[in-house]
């Protein structure tokens, strides 16, 4: 049976660097794929022209993957009246794995699917749940951390990405909350019109994982409290391993 090796492609650091050093290694590699959810930040969609711009230097091109019904995520969310969830991970499903093992079934043969998991990671590993994908983590086979990871690009050359994540990822820190209402206060206003529209609001929130339900801190008490230069208090971070390789790297 045909054996084909695809790279799973998030858009973020470790995915980047993990595309690199394929390439740098002259590792088998027949394709790369990405699963466009519909709502990444614009400045990974930019960084997908960059992406696409190095792989053609090396004759291969980036396929874009998406739900079959064409409908975003967060339209998906919005007719449901939900927002992701950090526990049941439909989201990741759905938009991320779904599409991509369509993807690798057109294709005819088995595939061995390369994930950017980084050595400092580790716990993110997982073998695969269908019997024609085999994972493989060339990152940690070399013990290569995040850090590592901006090497690579940089040694090659490349602009380091942004961390890819839906805006309204579930799992964003406050850090990466104020950088959203800051930097594009239209989709925080988009992310905080879907937590608010969810059935399961005011009890569950887009900040839950964020103040660790500490808290009950909507977003748009978070706006509030970035509007006033409050001091937001740390919390641990979760112990809960963020969504899926194919989602967030």
């Amino acid at each position: 049976m045909t054996e084909h090796h695809i790279l799973s492609f998030g858009g973020g650091v470790n995915s980047v660097a993990l595309m690199v050093l394929l390439l740098r290694e002259r590792l088998p590699l027949d394709g790369v794929v990405f699963a466009d959810t519909g709502d990444e930040l614009p400045e990974t969609y930019a960084y997908l022209d960059v992406a696409r711009t190095y792989l053609r230097e090396h004759q291969l091109d980036l396929t874009v993957v998406r739900k079959r019904n064409g409908k975003s995520l967060y339209e998906t969310s919005w007719d449901r009246r939900v927002f992701p969830s950090a526990i049941w991970r439909w989201s990741t499903r759905d938009f991320k794995v779904t599409p991509i093992h369509r993807h690798y079934r057109s294709l005819a043969g088995n595939v061995n699917q390369y994930l950017a998991i980084a050595w400092d990671e580790i716990e993110r590993m997982k073998d695969s749940r269908v019997d024609y994908v085999r994972n493989l983590y060339p990152l940690i086979d070399r013990r290569i951390t995040r850090a590592g990871c901006v090497e690579i690009i940089e040694e090659a050359g490349l602009p380091v990405p942004p961390r890819s994540a839906c805006y309204f990822c579930p799992f964003n820190s406050v850090g990466r909350w104020r950088e959203v209402y800051r930097d594009h206060p239209d989709l925080y206003e988009k992310a905080m019109a879907l937590e608010e529209h969810s059935k399961h609001f005011p009890s569950q929130r887009l900040t839950d994982q964020a103040f660790r339900d500490q808290t009950e801190v909507s977003l748009r008490t978070l706006a509030r409290m970035f509007d006033g230069g409050e001091v937001i208090p740390v919390v641990p971070v979760p112990e809960i391993e963020p969504c899926g390789a194919e989602c967030m790297t």
